[in-house]
């Protein structure tokens, strides 16, 4: 049978499943698994879904979203503003950033908090994603590579111990602390 016959046909034969009870269900499955050559679950899917031969082509499949995107907004922002912490050390920020993103961004809607307050370390990390993969970046790395430096510089091995004024020790790893604010503002990001 071609596929043609196949989907004109497939029409009427979802009407008379929907109005069938659960033995005529199974023996009208039976019968298009043997006609077509169908798995058993594939014919269900086919007499159960909507539209189209295989359903739905462009429905969103799975669970429905919990947040909604103003929630998403404001842990991102929070995330940010945090420098990008994980989810389980954001999650215990969230209680002290929560009422600075207030103050400086006006009262949540209740649902938007209670939602912000809920949402697990998981699904924290989660949300934030597509936004993380936009980004790049090398994170708050500001150490050069130490190939670009070490010819340049002539470095004593001889003597450490010097315990005269005017030696100095340094090295070339950026000591920022937790941010490394100065990389965004000269890098253009």
């Amino acid at each position: 049978m071609s596929q043609k016959v196949r989907m004109d046909m497939l029409p009427r034969v979802r009407q008379r499943y929907a109005g069938l009870g659960r033995q005529g269900k199974s023996l009208m499955i039976d019968e298009l698994c043997e006609q077509f050559g169908y798995s058993r679950k594939h014919a269900i899917k086919l007499l159960n879904a909507r539209s189209g031969w295989g359903g739905e082509p462009g429905g969103r499949r799975g669970r429905p979203p919990k947040y909604e995107t103003a929630t998403v907004e404001v842990l991102q922002r929070i995330w940010r503003a945090a420098e990008q912490p994980c989810g389980k050390r954001l999650k215990a920020l969230l209680k002290i950033w929560l009422p600075h993103y207030e103050d400086e961004d006006g009262k949540l809607d209740a649902s938007i908090g209670k939602q912000v307050r809920q949402i697990s370390p998981a699904q924290i990390d989660r949300l934030p994603a597509p936004s993380k993969a936009k980004g790049g970046g090398r994170g708050r790395c500001g150490t050069k590579p130490g190939r670009l430096l070490k010819t340049p510089i002539p470095i004593r091995t001889d003597n450490w111990d010097i315990d005269r004024p005017g030696y100095l020790e340094a090295d070339t790893v950026a000591h920022c602390g937790g941010g490394a604010a100065w990389q965004e503002t000269s890098s253009g990001a």
